[in-house]
């Protein structure tokens, strides 16, 4: 009976070992979808309306970034080009027809580590939207590219991606690789040359290794002191 005490006891202390060296589980959620961005004071913003809340002036700058966002209220894959360059760069030479204003889009699909599977982004562009001064975001995206929206979500621009919407990622799982190209406009985008990388556990990722390894040294540890406190016994 007391051989079987003690092996409860061993038992239980590694079973603590375990509990007070494992990290803290860190599956975090994020979201995979095209994020609308407007511009102010020189700076791209994150838009916390839809396309058809705005109401774009003659020379407004937009843009559409597909990527891997943390949350609804930001995100910190900004499209890749300079927005105040942008406008002169994409519509400079597109004359003003009257009673129309000119808008220009960045159309940025973002980096091949953040696309679905078996699917790559194709070019980033900048295309000028010529719409009628009534109109909104919404008439100036249509106007140069093809949005597919699904229950007022645009989960698709020009047929990128395919078969999703919005869906949720878990970034334990992935890894998104940094922006390579840091101005889409004034160079030619490599998006389609990257690969996409599999996070691989660490450590730091909740590894079970380094979990396994306490507990055999706990685990030997008291085996040891038993073993020299039956050796003491008469």
């Amino acid at each position: 009976m007391r051989l079987v005490a003690r092996a409860t006891c061993l038992s239980t202390a590694i079973c603590l070992a375990v509990l007070v060296f494992a990290p803290a589980a860190r599956a975090e959620t994020a979201y995979r979808y095209w994020t609308f961005w407007t511009v102010g004071n020189g700076q791209w913003v994150f838009s916390q309306v839809g396309p058809a809340g705005t109401a774009p002036v003659d020379g407004d700058v937009q843009a559409w970034r597909f990527a891997v966002t943390a949350n609804a209220s930001g995100s910190t894959s900004q499209p890749r080009t300079d927005p105040t360059q942008a406008f002169e760069r994409i519509c400079g030479s597109v004359q003003l027809p009257e009673g129309q204003i000119r808008v220009a889009m960045v159309i940025d699909p973002g980096v091949a580590s953040a696309a679905p599977v078996g699917q790559s982004p194709p070019p980033a562009r900048g295309a000028c939207a010529v719409i009628d001064e009534s109109k909104s975001g919404v008439d100036a995206l249509m106007a140069v590219a093809t949005p597919r929206v699904q229950s007022g979500l645009v989960c698709g621009i020009d047929a990128y991606p395919t078969g999703e919407c919005a869906i949720a990622i878990d970034t334990t799982a992935t890894s998104i690789g940094p922006d390579e190209v840091t101005d889409i406009l004034a160079a030619p985008s490599t998006a389609t040359n990257e690969s996409a990388v599999a996070a691989v556990p660490s450590a730091a990722d909740g590894s079970p290794v380094p979990l396994i390894a306490v507990g055999v040294v706990i685990a030997l540890g008291l085996v040891g002191a038993w073993v020299m406190q039956r050796r003491r016994v008469p």
